[in-house]
């Protein structure tokens, strides 16, 4: 599907015939390179690495039973990366003079393709939403609307929030998340543009925490693992290897450039199913390019600085506030009626740099050693792989459960206790629509009140003074 042929030009049957039909045709022709394709780091395609199941059970996140409690969805929040998305201008750029560069050095047949090649990326695109974002923001929708149906479906799109940044990508891929959310719980009877908040202070943070511009964001030091691995002895050899394929002189091309190949390697092939540039490449290669790309992440987005998780605590307040009201609301004895103001269903759309700090700050993906450029072959089976868990479309979601007792399943003494509690609230986390169990949970659902009091420092925290740039050249590791 080209750029300009919008999945909203389609009636929604046809439409999501059509997006199942453009699944399945980039699946099958991208099988000869599925092992490669694992380790785009950030840039991978999210049904690549997370398949969607071929049956979506309805209601499958809807109840869920802990010991004596029975328990059923009363509130999910949900926190999206974007969809696929083009490449930015300076990777646009940078491709063309690197195969300006080599154009003339290229005299084997096998690389006939990379000698044809011609930047088909517009820079007017600049990280603009792909058609494959929209298709899978579509289906994440789609999918999530099903899994909880009871809760949503006979509910006023009032109860429900969707946020968005200033951002084309995010707003377009909250556009199409609404339209798979809709057409998952309504069919064609009902459709209707999404009505959003524009909220960079709880997806954008990052732009405003001058102690994380100052000290990560904009202090390269901050990130020297990377540029210690970049242009270490994993990325040398690659460099070797790469240059003696193309039968060009060793010093043509730079550690950074083969960045930029792999960069550009997984947009075409997210967009096109294959790109020449790939073929320069071997997996284990591509493994050692997905960790430098981790190790950026690692350092910008993850566990490298703490003020990178802190500085999320305006997210991580809206998430549990919200809650907080759901509760409250419900635990208020009116007519459900006046339960205006009851939030079903948060819906943020943001970006790695959003989600990346959500998961530090929730203790999520935490190795036990932290990954530097000395310990590529240590961190084989590391947490912290952006492929896996910082894809396109990458999604956190809290459910919380209100659960009642059962009395069939009460024992006498239990029963005749008049002092047991009869009401719980729980929270269960799924991550790229896996259940995953909360840091410092002993089991999948966990006591609201248990979770919220151990992130209660980062939901009271004032993001003025935690982000208050004294001057100091760096953040402490």
């Amino acid at each position: 599907m080209s750029a300009a042929m919008k999945l909203s030009n389609f009636p929604g049957d046809v439409k999501f015939l059509v997006i199942s039909l453009l699944i399945s045709i980039h699946l099958s022709l991208t099988t000869g390179t599925a092992n490669v394709q694992r380790y785009f780091g950030s840039k991978t395609a999210y049904e690549l690495i997370h398949p969607p199941p071929e049956i979506v059970i309805e209601d499958e996140f809807n109840s869920v039973q802990v010991g004596t409690f029975s328990c059923l969805a009363a509130h999910s929040s949900s926190v999206m990366r974007h969809g696929a998305r083009y490449p930015g201008l300076e990777d646009v750029q940078s491709i063309s003079k690197i195969h300006k560069d080599i154009y003339d050095k290229l005299t084997s047949d096998k690389f006939q393709p990379l000698k044809e090649w011609k930047n088909s990326f517009p820079q007017n695109n600049e990280k603009m939403l792909m058609a494959l974002g929209e298709e899978e923001q579509i289906h994440l929708g789609h999918r999530t609307a099903r899994r909880l149906r009871s809760l949503f479906v006979d509910e006023d799109m009032e109860n429900f929030r969707f946020l968005v940044s200033s951002k084309q990508r995010t707003q377009e891929s909250g556009n199409a998340y609404h339209e798979g959310f809709l057409q998952a719980l309504m069919g064609d009877s009902e459709e209707g543009d999404m009505d959003s908040e524009l909220s960079d202070e709880t997806l954008r943070f990052h732009e405003r925490c001058q102690k994380y511009i100052h000290t990560v964001g904009k202090n390269k030091t901050a990130i020297m693992e990377f540029y210690k691995f970049l242009s270490g002895k994993e990325m040398t050899n690659i460099m070797k290897k790469v240059s003696s394929k193309l039968g060009i002189p060793e010093d043509l091309l730079k550690t950074e450039h083969l960045r930029t190949m792999y960069l550009v390697c997984g947009y075409e092939t997210a967009l096109y199913q294959s790109s020449p540039w790939c073929s320069l490449f071997d997996e284990e290669d591509f493994k050692v390019l997905e960790y430098l790309s981790d190790l950026k992440h690692y350092y910008k987005n993850g566990y490298g600085h703490k003020i990178t998780a802190i500085q999320s605590c305006p997210l991580v307040t809206d998430i549990f506030t919200t809650m907080d009201d759901a509760i409250e609301a419900m635990e208020t004895e009116v007519d459900e009626e006046d339960l205006n103001g009851y939030v079903l269903g948060n819906f943020y759309f943001g970006h790695a740099e959003t989600l990346g700090p959500l998961y530090a700050a929730l203790g999520l993906f935490n190795d036990t050693l932290p990954l530097t450029a000395d310990n590529y072959l240590q961190q084989s089976s590391r947490l912290f792989r952006t492929s896996e868990i910082l894809p396109f479309s990458a999604n956190l979601m809290l459910i919380l459960y209100e659960c009642d007792q059962n009395d069939e399943l009460l024992t006498e003494s239990e029963a005749a206790d008049e002092t047991r509690e009869t009401t719980q609230y729980m929270l269960r986390l799924y991550v790229n629509e896996k259940v995953m169990k909360i840091p410092g949970c002993e089991d999948l659902t966990c006591l609201y009140s248990q979770v919220r009091k151990r992130f209660v420092d980062l939901i009271s925290c004032n993001f003025s003074k935690v982000c208050d740039y004294n001057g100091r050249p760096r953040d402490e590791l």
